[in-house]
C-alpha cells in the first residue's frame, strides 16, 4: 500500500494531542487540537471543507481544514479525549481538567468550555500546581494521571467533585488507561506500570506491578499505553528506546511480546477503533507506522481467537510495518484515525492528513 494522498496544512501552533469528532454513520469531517510550547495555547475545533483553489493551484488536496471555533487555555495541553460524541475531556500542564460541548452546525460549528475542575495535581511539599499528564475515559468516569505520581478521577458531570484520588507512584506518571470499567494501569518515569483498581483508597490498592521490557539496562520509561478495542487483555506499551512492549493482562509474569520498533520515543500509540488489526505509532523522529496483522500467515495462528501480538517471538512475522509518514525531522506528538482517515500533529506547526490509511 502506498499512502500518496498526504497533505500538509501549517497552522502556525505546534500540536500536542489531536483527535477525530466521534461520527457513527459517516466518515467525520472534524477534529479538534490542542497547542503546547506556545505563548498562548488553544484548543481548536477544524472542520473539513472543499478547496475551492483546487482547480487554479493544479493542487490534488480536495479538502483543506478550517478553524470553527478556539477556547483559550491557561498552560500547555496534555491529553485530551471524547467521553461521549458531543463532549471533550482535556488535561493541562496547570494540573486543571476541562470539559468542553462541541456544537455541529450546518455553516459555523461552535466549540465552548462548560466546566472547569478544581487543583487535582500538586506537589506534597511545595503545594504547588503539579502538570496532569494524561488521562482516560471508561463512560461517564475521567481519570487522571499527574507528575505528583497521583491518579485523580472525577465525572464528567461534576468534574469539581474528586470521585476518588489514589496516591499511585512516588515519582511521575506519564501515562493511564482503563482496561475495565475498574481498573486502571498507569506508568512511570522508570517504566513500572501499576494496575488500579478505582473503587478503593490508596490503602487498599493491589500491590500489581510489572516493568516494561527494554534492550539494555538503561531507564526505559512508558510513554503510552493503548488496550485492545475488542481484546481488553492485550495491553500494548509504547516505551522512550521506540520499542513496544505487549503484556497479556491475565498473566503479568513475563511480556508477552516485545518489538523494536522506532529509533526514538514513542509518542503515541493506539488501534484503529474500528479495524483492529491496524496499529498505529507516532515517534519523537518524526514518524508515523502502521502495524497490520498478516492475513496470509497469521490465519492459521487467529482463526482460534489468538491474537498475533501475544505471539512471542512469532510476532514479528505474523504483523507487517509500513511507514505512514517520514523525514518530518520534527516530532510526532499525536495521531487519530477514524474511518479511512489519519490525521496527526506536531511540533512542525501543522497537521497533516492522510487519506485511505485502511
Amino acid at each position: 500500500m502506498s499512502f500518496a494522498n498526504v497533505s500538509t496544512h501549517y497552522i502556525s501552533e505546534k500540536v500536542s494531542r489531536v483527535r477525530w469528532l466521534p461520527e457513527e454513520l459517516q466518515q467525520s469531517e472534524r477534529f479538534v487540537t490542542g497547542s503546547w510550547d506556545m505563548d498562548q495555547n488553544f484548543v481548536r475545533l477544524w472542520r473539513l471543507l472543499s478547496n475551492q483553489y483546487a482547480t487554479a493551484t493544479d493542487s490534488d488536496v480536495d479538502q483543506i481544514p478550517r478553524c470553527m471555533d478556539k477556547v483559550r487555555m491557561e498552560d500547555d495541553v496534555t491529553a485530551m479525549e471524547f467521553v461521549d460524541k458531543d463532549t471533550l475531556a482535556v488535561s493541562c500542564a496547570d494540573g486543571h481538567l476541562s470539559v468542553f460541548n462541541v456544537h455541529r452546525a450546518v455553516e459555523e460549528d461552535q466549540m465552548q468550555r462548560t466546566s472547569r475542575s478544581g487543583l487535582l495535581h500538586c506537589f506534597q511539599r511545595s503545594q504547588e500546581p503539579a502538570p496532569c499528564t494524561d488521562l482516560s475515559t471508561y463512560g461517564t468516569d475521567i481519570a487522571t494521571a499527574g507528575e505528583d505520581g497521583c491518579v485523580s478521577i472525577v465525572s464528567v458531570e461534576n468534574v469539581r467533585q474528586v470521585k476518588r484520588q489514589i496516591e499511585a507512584d512516588s515519582m511521575a506518571l506519564f501515562s493511564i488507561c482503563y482496561i475495565s470499567q475498574q481498573e486502571l494501569v498507569t506508568a512511570n518515569r522508570m517504566g513500572v506500570i501499576r494496575v488500579l483498581d478505582g473503587r478503593v483508597a490508596t490503602e487498599a490498592q493491589p500491590k500489581t506491578t510489572f516493568m516494561v521490557a527494554s534492550q539494555d539496562d538503561k531507564s526505559n520509561f512508558v510513554s503510552s499505553l493503548a488496550k485492545h478495542p475488542m481484546q481488553h487483555h492485550i495491553l500494548l506499551c509504547g516505551s522512550e528506546e521506540g520499542s513496544i512492549t505487549v503484556w497479556d493482562m491475565r498473566n503479568l509474569s513475563y511480556p508477552a511480546s516485545y518489538l523494536s520498533a522506532h529509533k526514538s520515543p514513542i509518542n503515541e500509540i493506539g488501534f484503529h477503533q474500528k479495524d483492529p488489526s491496524k496499529l498505529f505509532t507516532a515517534a519523537e523522529g518524526g514518524e508515523v507506522w502502521m502495524w497490520s496483522e498478516n492475513k496470509v500467515l497469521g490465519s492459521d495462528y487467529t482463526k482460534d481467537g489468538h491474537s498475533p501480538w501475544l505471539s512471542g517471538d512469532r510476532v514479528r512475522s505474523l504483523v507487517d510495518v509500513e511507514g505512514v509518514l517520514s523525514n518530518i525531522r520534527k516530532s510526532i506528538n499525536s495521531f487519530d484515525v477514524h474511518g479511512s482517515r489519519l490525521v496527526c500533529g506536531g511540533d512542525t506547526e501543522a497537521v497533516y492528513l492522510v487519506d485511505n490509511i485502511v
